[in-house]
């Protein structure tokens, strides 16, 4: 919901925009993000060369996606919050992206070991700090 928010608001803003979307993304959805003239690369968090697909070009990545609810097959913290978007910081930087901004928790919700989402977070932001990338972490 925050990912289709934030591309409404660069349209209106006449941004163009590119979204990730998956295979199983909702076919509403995407027809939203087209009509308000979106460019649509269909990729995956935990399918790495489409991350490369998706950054080439970008000037800005804005990342949103969580497991949280997800009903996707091999959805995990592990797998989407803490390794897929550790991958899609690398790509971003392989694609020479200018800035990366990445939605993370409150940081007085970061405390180690208290819950997988919040160590994910952690640790991406870890990893986003030493990247090299300009970034911009919202908590």
């Amino acid at each position: 919901m925050l990912g289709t928010e934030i591309c409404r608001r660069l349209a209106a803003a006449g941004k163009s925009f590119r979204a990730l979307v998956r295979s199983t993304s909702d076919p509403v959805k995407k027809d939203v993000l087209k009509k308000i003239g979106g460019e649509l690369v269909e990729g995956d968090l935990k399918d790495i060369a489409s991350l490369g697909r998706a950054c080439q070009g970008a000037t800005a990545v804005i990342t949103t996606p969580t497991a949280i609810g997800s009903r996707q097959q091999g959805d995990t913290f592990d797998s989407v919050d803490l390794h897929g978007q550790m991958h899609l910081i690398d790509a971003a930087r392989a694609a020479k992206a200018g800035h990366y901004v990445f939605v993370s928790v409150s940081g007085n919700l970061l405390k180690r070991g208290e819950n997988p989402l919040f160590d994910a977070k952690q640790a991406v932001e870890n990893h986003l700090q030493r990247s090299g990338v300009t970034y911009t972490i919202l908590r």
